[in-house]
C-alpha cells in the first residue's frame, strides 16, 4: 500500500496540517502512568507493575517484558497478604477516623516502624461517599464501600470480590500536601513534544509527501526516530507521587482504546477511528480529556454530614486548531463523530474500571482529592475542632512513593485506512478540579436523619 500525505496529525500534544489522499496516518504518545517498577511504601512494599511499564534510570518508560510482569507480580503476591478478621468481610459503609488515622501515621515514624497493611490500603475503601463531622470527639470521618484486597493480574491492588481499586493511604496524603498548588493551578498531567521533535518530524513528512510510494510500514520507525522523546509535566502534584503516575495511565489507556492500539476487555467500546473510518462527515483535530463528573456535594442542615455523589469521571472532547509549534487553540465545540466515542467511553467506564483497574484508580484519587478540598474549602477542621496537620505534612515529612519520576517517552504510530483520508488528533490529558466541586454544595433534608456513632475508643481507627 502506497500513500501520498496531503494531511496529517499527531496526539497528545500536537497535531499539524499537510494533507492527505488514500488513507490517513494517527500518531499516538504513549506512556502507562501507573506504571513504575519500584515503588518504595512504608513498609518496604514495592508497587511492582500497573499497567505493564517500567521507568528507567532517566526517566523513560518503556514496556515491561512478560517475564518482568511475571516476576514483579510473584513479589508483590509474597508482600500483600489481604485483610483479616473484620476487615475481611465486605461493608456499605465503612468508616475511617482521619484522627487516629494520623496519629498511628505519627507513631509509626516516632517509632520508625512499618504501617499495617490495612492502614496503607485505608480499610479496603472502594469509594468514598460520607464525610461525618464529630464536634463530640474533634474527629472527622470519612465512610463509603469497603472489602479486601489482593492483587490483580495487572498489578493493581482491587477488592476480592468486585475486582474495583482499593484506596491509597499515599494518595490521600499526596491529595492534602498538594492542596495549595491544587486551588492555585489545579491537578493535571499532560505530554508535550519538543520543538527538535517537531522540526525533524516536519522535515520527514515533507519527504514523504514529495514521494508519492512511501511506504507506512517504512515510514513509521523512520517517524517515531525523528520525533524521538516527548515531555511528560504535572501540575499540583508530586511528579514521583503514585497519584501522578495514575494520572498518565488513564489518559495513556483511554488513547489505547481511542486509537486502535489496544482492545478494550469489556464489549461496546468501539475505537475513535472506527467511528472516524465509518463516518461519511468532515473530521477535524480533536482532543480528548478525563475530569471529574460529580453531583453537588449534599450537606445537613447542622453542617456535620456531607455526602459525595455522581459517576466520579467522565471523558470530554473539543475540537481545536493546532500550528506547527504544538499551540493548540479550542474552538469551544466538539465534532459530533468525537463526542460520540467520548460519551460512549463514558458510559462504559465502571464496567471497565473492573477490568482495566487505572480507571479506578483514577476514580479513587478524584474522590480522595475532592475530600481534601471538602474539608479545606467548608472549613470542616475547625467545624470538628480537630488537627489534621499530620495528615497535611505527611506526604512532605517521609518518603511515601519512592520511584523514577516520569520526564519523557517514546511515540508509538498507527497507520488506519479511512474513505475520504480523514485526519484524527488525540491531544488531551487528565485535569482534577477538585475545589470547583468542593464549592458546589448544596442542603439536603434527606442527610438530617443520618447518623453516625462512634464506638468505644478500643474499637480503633476503622469500624
Amino acid at each position: 500500500m502506497s500513500v501520498v500525505i496531503k494531511k496529517w496529525s499527531f496526539g497528545m500534544g500536537l497535531a499539524c496540517r499537510s494533507g492527505f489522499l488514500t488513507g490517513f496516518m494517527a500518531l499516538l504518545l504513549i506512556f502507562t502512568s501507573n506504571a513504575i517498577v519500584q515503588a518504595q511504601f512504608f513498609n518496604g512494599f514495592r508497587q511492582g507493575v500497573v499497567g505493564g511499564v517500567m521507568i528507567d534510570a532517566e526517566g523513560m518508560a518503556r514496556n515491561a517484558t512478560i517475564a518482568e510482569l511475571h516476576d514483579m507480580l510473584a513479589q508483590m503476591r509474597g508482600q500483600v497478604q489481604g485483610a483479616v478478621g473484620d476487615l475481611a468481610k465486605p461493608s456499605d459503609r465503612r468508616m475511617i477516623s482521619l484522627k487516629q488515622l494520623q496519629q498511628i501515621i505519627d507513631d509509626s515514624q516516632t517509632q520508625k516502624k512499618s504501617l499495617p497493611e490495612e492502614v496503607m490500603f485505608l480499610g479496603g475503601l472502594t469509594r468514598i461517599e460520607f464525610v461525618f463531622v464529630m464536634p463530640e470527639e474533634n474527629d472527622i470521618v470519612i465512610a463509603g464501600p469497603a472489602e479486601s484486597w489482593k492483587v490483580s493480574e495487572t498489578g493493581s491492588i482491587v477488592g476480592s470480590k468486585s475486582g474495583r481499586p482499593v484506596m491509597y493511604l499515599d494518595d490521600l496524603l499526596v491529595a492534602f500536601h498538594s492542596l495549595r498548588a491544587a486551588r492555585s493551578e489545579g491537578i493535571s498531567c499532560s505530554i508535550d513534544p519538543t520543538p527538535e521533535g517537531i522540526q525533524r518530524y516536519e522535515q520527514v513528512i515533507r519527504q514523504a509527501a514529495a514521494n508519492l510510494e512511501s511506504n507506512p510500514s517504512t515510514l513509521e520507525p523512520v517517524l517515531k526516530e525523528a520525533f524521538g522523546p516527548q515531555d511528560v509535566r504535572f501540575t499540583g502534584i508530586p511528579t514521583n507521587s503514585h497519584l501522578a503516575r495514575v494520572l498518565l495511565g488513564a489518559d495513556y489507556q483511554m488513547k489505547r482504546y481511542g486509537m486502535e492500539l489496544a482492545q478494550p476487555p469489556v464489549k461496546g467500546i468501539p475505537s475513535y477511528l472506527s467511528m472516524v473510518r465509518n463516518s461519511n462527515a468532515n473530521q477535524v483535530e480533536s482532543r480528548f480529556w478525563m475530569a471529574c463528573d460529580y453531583n453537588a456535594i449534599q450537606k445537613s442542615d447542622d453542617g456535620l454530614v456531607w455526602k459525595i455523589g455522581g459517576n466520579g469521571i467522565k471523558t470530554l472532547t473539543e475540537a481545536e486548531i493546532v500550528d506547527s509549534t504544538g499551540g493548540r487553540k479550542q474552538l469551544g465545540k466538539a465534532h459530533p463523530t468525537a463526542q460520540k466515542w467520548a460519551d460512549t467511553f463514558t458510559k462504559k467506564l465502571d464496567e471497565l474500571s473492573k477490568k482495566d483497574p487505572v480507571f479506578g484508580e483514577l476514580r479513587n484519587v478524584m474522590d480522595l482529592c475532592v475530600v481534601a478540598a471538602l474539608i479545606e474549602v467548608q472549613g470542616l477542621e475547625a467545624a470538628a475542632g480537630c488537627d489534621l496537620s499530620i495528615l497535611r505534612g505527611a506526604a512532605e515529612s517521609s518518603e511515601l512513593a519512592m520511584s523514577g519520576t516520569p520526564k519523557t517517552l517514546p511515540p508509538q504510530l498507527s497507520f488506519v485506512r479511512s474513505n475520504k483520508g480523514l485526519v484524527v488528533a488525540a491531544s488531551g490529558g487528565v485535569m482534577i478540579d477538585s475545589f470547583a466541586i468542593a464549592s458546589n454544595v448544596q442542603s439536603s433534608d434527606q442527610l438530617n436523619s443520618e447518623k453516625v456513632t462512634r464506638p468505644s475508643s478500643s474499637a480503633g481507627w476503622v469500624w
